[in-house]
Order: C-alpha cells, then sequence, then structure tokens
C-alpha cells in the first residue's frame, strides 16, 4: 500500500474512532441528567405516595376506626361531579390538609352510587333505584338527606355523627373545620370561638 494510501487509512481510523469518542462522551453527559431526573421523579413519586391521604371503604374505615378508638372522616362524592375531582385533586393534596387527616382521622370515602349494602349504627342502607336520581340510602343518612357533592362528614370515636359540611372547600378553608373536629375543639367552644382562635393564630 502506498504512502498515501496509508495516510488516508490512518485519517479514516482517526476519524472513525473520534466520531465514536464524541458520541460516548455526549451520551455520557446526556444519560447523567437523564438518570439523575428519574431518580428524583422516582423518589418524589415515592415521597407523594407515602404523603398522601389513604382511603378507606366504608366497612374497612370504620372497622379499623373502631379498633384504634379514632374519628372518622367520611368524604361523600359522585363520579360526575367536577368540584369532587376538584377537592381530591387539590385540598386533599395540600400538605398540611394530608397530615391533618391522616393523623386525626380514618378516612374514608363514599360514592353516592355505591350499590353494595353498608351497617351504619346498627342498621343496614342499601342502594335505591330511582333512576337518573338512584342513590344509596347511607349517603342520604349520613348528609341528612342534603345531597349536595363534594360533602365531608365527620364522625367522633363512637361513630356517632358530628357534623356534616356541604360543598367544595379549599385547602385554607378546610384546616380550620378539620382542626376543629379533629383534635376535639367542638367539645369545649362552639365554632364561633374557635374561628376567632384560629384567625388570632392561637
Amino acid at each position: 500500500m502506498s504512502a498515501p494510501s496509508q495516510l488516508i487509512s490512518l485519517g479514516k481510523c482517526i476519524f472513525v474512532f473520534s466520531i465514536r469518542y464524541f458520541m460516548s462522551v455526549t451520551m455520557r453527559f446526556i444519560m447523567l441528567p437523564v438518570l439523575l431526573l428519574l431518580l428524583f421523579g422516582s423518589a418524589l413519586s415515592a415521597q407523594r405516595s407515602a404523603d398522601a391521604i389513604q382511603w378507606f371503604s366504608w366497612n374497612e374505615g370504620l372497622a379499623k376506626a373502631g379498633k384504634e378508638g379514632k374519628k372518622v372522616l367520611i368524604y361523600v362524592y359522585a363520579h360526575a361531579c367536577g368540584w369532587c375531582r376538584k377537592m381530591e385533586t387539590e385540598t386533599f393534596h395540600q400538605a398540611a390538609v394530608a397530615q391533618l387527616v391522616r393523623t386525626s382521622f380514618i378516612p374514608v370515602k363514599l360514592n353516592v352510587a355505591d350499590q353494595a349494602d353498608h351497617d351504619f349504627n346498627g342498621k343496614t342502607y342499601k342502594f335505591v333505584q330511582a333512576g337518573a336520581n338512584s342513590y344509596h340510602a347511607l349517603v342520604a343518612e349520613v348528609l341528612n338527606g342534603r345531597m349536595t357533592f363534594p360533602s365531608i362528614v365527620f364522625l367522633d370515636e363512637t361513630q356517632q355523627p358530628l357534623q356534616a359540611i356541604a360543598g367544595f372547600k379549599t385547602a385554607e378553608e378546610f384546616l380550620p373545620i378539620g382542626l376543629f373536629y379533629g383534635n376535639g375543639f367542638y367539645k369545649t367552644m362552639p365554632w364561633s370561638s374557635f374561628q376567632k382562635k384560629y384567625a388570632a393564630g392561637n
């Protein structure tokens, strides 16, 4: 092989090697941030899962509350309710709200269209077929007939109703209500007095 041919071959080898080396280094710089993002995202997702409210079904939740002697927070909702979805994705995902619910209550989700039979305070409640207005009788019971969604119902440690709160609530609106019932302030003062106490930061 002539000298020019050898130089050309050598040049090709150097060029190929350079391209491969460049690609290798580039991929390392690209992959490292990607891997870090994936690891960070997984850790963040795991933390969010750990911090999220773990909702229980009616039977599971009341059994757990009875065993642990805790109050119950019942979240009553409907599938086609936009304000319900907003409360689930915004209010209940707020860190302070989730922390309060996890520590002070056993959280239970109750759907207006639930068709299973449920027992409550010695009585069995069933799904009521009424065409487009079908509903579960237990929902009507805990909401005192006021079928507004979303709604929150608080039960005390003996699973007696404390209060039904109708309508969407922001995190800022929910927190004082949750504290009032969750921390037992309702036993010693009226709601109006607690509102003033809460607003003053006491």
